[in-house]
């Protein structure tokens, strides 16, 4: 099962919050994106693939 995270912050914060992703999901890890809005702040969308229980 595949889950989409999401996480908000400044564009000075986005390689901390990309490198704690790739720490916490690893090779898990499919798809991140970033996303700009209008005030600034980026968003954050981390896609990784869940074990099945």
């Amino acid at each position: 099962m595949r889950i989409t995270l999401k996480r908000k912050a400044f564009l000075e914060e986005i390689p901390k919050v990309v490198e704690e992703l790739v720490k916490e999901y690893g090779i898990s890890l499919k798809h991140i994106s970033i996303e700009e809005d209008e005030k600034g702040c980026y968003t954050i969308w981390a896609t990784y693939e869940s074990p099945t229980s």
